[in-house]
Order: structure tokens, then C-alpha cells, then sequence
């Protein structure tokens, strides 16, 4: 990483931990860097691991190139970033072999427990804002394009109504703040290629309010625009971030799309 973009990473960081402080944003989404328990990396390149907050999954690690363009592990300056940040998602018995009837990654959150008093007493009123964010990509060449989706519901085990549905889509541009490539390769010739080739990392983020009767959410993955099932559902993702702050502290919403490029792990 050049001078400048190791800069720019310092006052990124920087600015992600005043955010957490001055917004008391709560990312709701557990273990949302897909390591294990005690934080380490997983090292594992074949097979199936059950995740903490995610339950099982094949996972790939950093190392894995099936993805274009540069890896997560390349973006950043402070430990632990994109360690595991090439996880496989598959639907039920979409692929074979080895990995057939692996599930893919799911994560129900009780927001009353995830949240304080105050922060569920300011949804209720209307007054709840929330920042969707995730790193996407797919493997390359075989036609695979992932979606991450976040669900709102009236219960508090994900089950009720459905209030509300919003999508972050690798094979589309709208919601992408940034690419690996971007941030790695600044004004390099592959910049355009990484927003609109769902194979390369990309990040995307949305922002909208909370709806008035949430009790809880279900994070998961789905097809993407022109996703092409190839013998089974090759998806990556990594830091998939809920915020949620009360109305009071959106103003400062805004700087969140930056704070993506670089966040901590908030898991």
C-alpha cells in the first residue's frame, strides 16, 4: 500500500472509533467478520466450520484465489482484516460432493437484547435510522453473484411479519461505496472493471429507518442480478454490519460509508 493510501487508512480507522463513540451506533450483527470464538483466523482451505453467529459454512480463508482482483487481506493496516474474508455460501444441496447440503449463513438477532432500552423506545417511535453494510464477491468465471439481505420482523426470533426487506446486490452498482482494487490500486486501469465484475471484493452500503415495530432481524445471502447457478452457489461476503442508532445521532450516518472501507471488528 502506497503512502497515501496508508494515510487515508489511518484517518479512516481513526475516524470509525470516533464514530462508535460519538453515535453509540450498536452493530448488532455477531461475529460479523466470520472468525471464530477466540477471534483468530481459521486456516482451513476445504470442509465446514460452524461459525459463531452463523452456524455451519464451508469456509475458505484469505489466502484463496478464487476471487479476482485484490483480497481483503490486502486492504487495511491493522490487524486481523479480511483473515477470513473468503466464506462460501451454498443453498441446501445446491452443490456436490463434498459440500453438498452445506447450509448457507444465517444469523437471526433479537433486538431487544442486542440494543438498549432507549435505542428500541426510539424505533418504536419512529426515530430508529440503521447502516447495512457488506463486502461482496463471487468466484471467478463460473457466473455465481451473491446478495446480502437484511430482513426486519414484528417477533423477536425472526418470525412475524415481515416489516420490511433491503438488499446489497454484488451484481449491480447501486449501494457500492467501494472496491478492493480502488482502495489498493488507486486510479489503476482494473478501478472501473472491480465496480461492475461481481468476482472482485466490493463494498456496499445502505442506510434507512428502522421499522417502527422491529423486534429483530435475519441477515442472509441470495442470488444476485444475473446470478447463474453452475453447479451450485459460490458466495463471499465479509464484514456484514447492522448499525443502529437513534434518530439523534444520524447525522453522523454519513461518514459510515468511508468508516466501511476500513472498520474494526466490531463482532
Amino acid at each position: 500500500m502506497n503512502t497515501t493510501s496508508s494515510n487515508l487508512a489511518r484517518s479512516v480507522l481513526a475516524g470509525a472509533f470516533a464514530f462508535a463513540g460519538q453515535a453509540q451506533a450498536a452493530n448488532v450483527v455477531v461475529n460479523s467478520s466470520f472468525d471464530n470464538d477466540s477471534g483468530n483466523p481459521i486456516t482451513t482451505t476445504n470442509g465446514t466450520r460452524t461459525i459463531s453467529g452463523w452456524g455451519s459454512i464451508h469456509l475458505y480463508n484469505h489466502t484463496y484465489n478464487g476471487t479476482e482482483g485484490p483480497k481483503l487481506g490486502s486492504v487495511g493496516t491493522f490487524p486481523a482484516y479480511g483473515l477470513n474474508d473468503d466464506i462460501v455460501f451454498t443453498e441446501g444441496s445446491g452443490l456436490s460432493g463434498t459440500y453438498k447440503g452445506v447450509g448457507s449463513a444465517s444469523q437471526t438477532v433479537n433486538l431487544a437484547t442486542a440494543l438498549s432500552a432507549p435505542t428500541m423506545t426510539a424505533i418504536a417511535n419512529g426515530y430508529g435510522q440503521f447502516s447495512f453494510s457488506s463486502w461482496m464477491s463471487g468466484w471467478s468465471g463460473d457466473g455465481n453473484t451473491v446478495a446480502t439481505r437484511l430482513r426486519f420482523f414484528d417477533a423477536t426470533n425472526g418470525t412475524g411479519t415481515l416489516l420490511g426487506t433491503f438488499t446489497l446486490d454484488r451484481g449491480v452498482t447501486t449501494n457500492q461505496v467501494n472496491t478492493a482494487d480502488k482502495i489498493v490500486n488507486p486510479g489503476g486501469a482494473n478501478n472501473a472493471t472491480s465496480m461492475t465484475d461481481p468476482d472482485w471484493w466490493a463494498l456496499y452500503e445502505s442506510q434507512n429507518t428502522v421499522p417502527t415495530s422491529a423486534q429483530s432481524i435475519i441477515v442472509d445471502f441470495v442470488a444476485g442480478t444475473g446470478h447463474v447457478n453452475s453447479g451450485g452457489n459460490d458466495w463471499y461476503a465479509d464484514h456484514v454490519v447492522v448499525d443502529i442508532v437513534p434518530e439523534s445521532s444520524v447525522a453522523l450516518l454519513g461518514g459510515l460509508g468511508a468508516l466501511g472501507l476500513l472498520r474494526r471488528r466490531r463482532d
